[in-house]
């Protein structure tokens, strides 16, 4: 039969199941079918086969293993693109298959950085393409070690926690910006098997998703829809207040929510001002004294919030009163504080209204409910503590799918005709899992960082690609076992393997990288500093560049990071701290910082006082010896005194702008 009828276009396909395929190629007698491939290799690489397969074939057929390894092909390839072959050989196998190879898919310029170079090993099927060429194109000389440890285009960061890979990260990223031409946040991607496990440190590193400022503004995406907007986030915390002991930093975080802000009334900046009210209202925790006497503990109003904003707004009424208290009506003394004034009432004022809804929010959570109650009440406190701007169409879409959720809670029992009376727990059990379970339907591209996890069709074209979490054990993944799996007992070429997916996916992961790729994983211990092994395809990796670049293979693994550096420019091994003095001294072009608060913890850090002595004595002139800054403001008696009282906290909060929980 003739072809006839539109064309089917399909792009970006790595894998169909023999029947799926079967579909295509019946539809392709009707109609023509146009698959367009991400195809990692130039020429037919579908016979390739891993190392231990091709052991496998040499023992079974009687060849010596030896010479079965002489073939030239490559081994990161074979290892990795057991789908790609799969899926290849399947199209191979129809009635009509023409290859058309994209005509600037062809061979370019010679590789120049460590990174083109593997890309283009892969691609031409040539692995000693990875070595590094001299000034004649000659390869198998090797560049100068400052020179190699200076290409920052395939760097391995072996880190201690994630949270420094998240520090180490935002450095890399930072320095490529300055580095590459043209190179925007827009054309970054951060990637990771685990996205999840950064969730909670990408704020505190990066700063909150979704906003424009700073140099390295991020969105996130295949992540549950509870984490990817922040008045979900918020609506999340305000499920924890019936529970919480309610604590300062906690109510402030609230008021940071900008839907929360804007509803209760907080101005441009008010939230850090009310901050600073509170803590020098000397407010610790709890609403009032009730809310201790629930907790079986005295019914003291003191340091409460009550007792607080009562303060507060004594001094907004009585104004200055020099430290003397004000005597109440009832006989009760409150001592004003000083700086409340004018157009800062309004702040006070939010700060009351939120606190009013924080009460009714515990007020409601004190009983057992009907779902309908529970729901009409929900709803309530919904539309008293957050407000959607009009042009603001994901905190609308939010608010939508939290109004689903709580009405759900009616909806669901009432289908069978029961208003059941459920406790707190129950519904908020409920509403935490319809949040976490709602669709992931973040858009991919905003214009900033993109954040997400490893999956498919994510390994697209980009300037900077970087990988987080390439861990032993946890890539590639393992696929939950439901009990009884008829793939696993009877094999079939085409099945889905998730491991075998996963192989593939770091393949395209490293092809989809134009100028850099960033790989890291966890390589010590923070507690012990015991070296870790990295995930298998990252393992497979540095073999091959230890294996091109001629390193000896008993290399010790406690080498100094002097000679391993000398040896594997290409691994970066990071000290435990952010503020090592080994990121600022310059003798390491892989090791930086952009922390100009480290820089000056360190002596080296400030041209200014590189012979400065750690510590002084009392013969030498202190003068002498540490300059004084005169830029700086005069301390306060009462930060020296809270320095005397607890140094760690106030080394924390004003150093490192890290704040204990109350």
């Amino acid at each position: 039969a003739h072809a006839r009828g539109d064309a089917l276009h399909l792009f970006g396909l790595n894998h169909l199941a023999p029947t799926e395929l079967a579909v295509f190629a019946a539809l392709a007698r009707l109609r023509p079918v146009v698959l367009y491939l991400p195809d990692p290799c130039r020429l037919d690489w579908f016979e390739l086969a891993s190392q231990r397969q091709r052991l496998r074939r040499a023992l079974a057929s009687g060849i010596d293993a030896d010479t079965a390894f002489l073939e030239h092909d490559h081994p990161l390839l074979a290892s990795w693109g057991r789908l790609g072959q799969e899926f290849l050989l399947g199209l191979e196998g129809m009635d009509a298959s023409i290859d058309v190879r994209h005509w600037q898919d062809e061979a370019g310029a010679a590789p120049s950085d460590r990174l083109s170079r593997l890309q283009e090993g892969i691609r031409r099927l040539q692995p000693d393409l990875l070595q590094p060429a001299n000034e004649e194109g000659v390869r198998g000389e090797n560049l100068r070690d400052e020179d190699a440890r200076g290409d920052a285009s395939l760097r391995v960061h072996a880190c201690h926690t994630r949270l420094r890979e998240l520090e180490v990260l935002r450095d890399a990223l930072l320095r490529a910006l300055a580095e590459i031409d043209g190179l925007t946040p827009g054309q970054i991607v951060v990637m990771a098997p685990d996205i999840h496990a950064y969730l909670p440190l990408l704020p505190a590193v990066f700063g909150a998703p979704g906003e424009a400022s700073g140099p390295l503004p991020y969105h996130l995406a295949d992540v549950a829809i509870a984490h990817a907007h922040p008045l979900l986030q918020g609506f999340l915390r305000l499920l924890d207040v019936p529970g919480s002991r309610l604590p300062m930093s906690e109510v402030v975080d609230l008021l940071r929510v900008p839907q929360i802000a804007e509803r209760v009334g907080v101005q441009a900046g008010g939230a850090e001002l009310i901050a600073g009210w509170l803590q020098q209202a000397r407010v610790a925790w709890a609403l009032d004294g009730a809310q201790r006497a629930r907790s079986s503990l005295p019914a003291v109003d003191a340091h409460s919030f009550a007792w607080g904003v009562d303060r507060l707004l004594a001094t907004h009424v009585f104004g200055d009163t020099a430290g003397e208290p004000v005597a109440l009506p009832d006989g009760a003394l409150l001592a004003p504080l000083s700086g409340i004034e004018g157009p800062q009432a309004a702040d006070l004022g939010a700060l009351d209204a939120l606190l009013v809804q924080l009460a009714a929010w515990q007020d409601d959570a004190s009983r057992p409910r009907r779902a309908s109650d529970w729901a009409q009440r929900l709803e309530r406190r919904l539309d008293g503590l957050f407000r959607a701007g009009i042009d603001d169409r994901a905190a609308q879409d939010a608010l939508v799918l939290l109004r689903r959720q709580i009405r759900a809670l009616r909806d669901a029992p009432a289908q069978a005709g029961l208003d059941p009376e459920l406790d707190y727990a129950v519904v908020r059990d409920v509403l935490q899992q319809g949040l976490q379970a709602a669709p992931e339907r973040q858009p991919f591209l905003l214009g900033g960082v993109t954040v997400c996890g490893m999956v498919p069709q994510r390994a697209i074209p980009f300037q900077v690609v970087a990988v987080l979490g390439l861990n032993e054990g946890e890539f590639p993944r393992t696929g939950t076992e439901g009990g009884l799996d008829l793939m696993a007992a009877h094999p079939r070429a085409g099945d889905r393997d998730m491991r075998v997916d996963d192989r593939y996916l770091f393949l395209e992961t490293l092809m989809s990288a134009r100028t850099r790729l960033h790989l890291s994983y966890l390589g010590e211990g923070a507690g012990d500093g015991k070296r870790r092994n990295p995930a298998a395809p990252l393992a497979e990796l540095l073999a091959e560049l230890d294996r091109v670049h001629q390193v000896p293979a008993g290399l010790p693994a406690d080498l100094a990071d002097d000679q391993a550096d000398a040896r594997r420019p290409w691994l970066v091994r990071h000290p435990l701290q952010p503020f090592d003095a080994r990121y600022f001294d310059g003798r390491d072009a892989a090791l930086y910082s952009h922390r100009a608060a480290f820089a000056a913890m360190d002596g080296t850090g400030d041209a200014d006082n590189r012979d400065v002595p750690a510590f002084t004595t009392l013969s030498a002139p202190v003068q002498a010896q540490m300059p004084v800054d005169t830029a700086q403001p005069p301390l306060e008696l009462r930060e020296v005194l809270s320095y005397y009282k607890d140094p760690a906290r106030q080394l924390l909060r004003d150093g490192l702008k890290l704040r204990l929980d109350d």
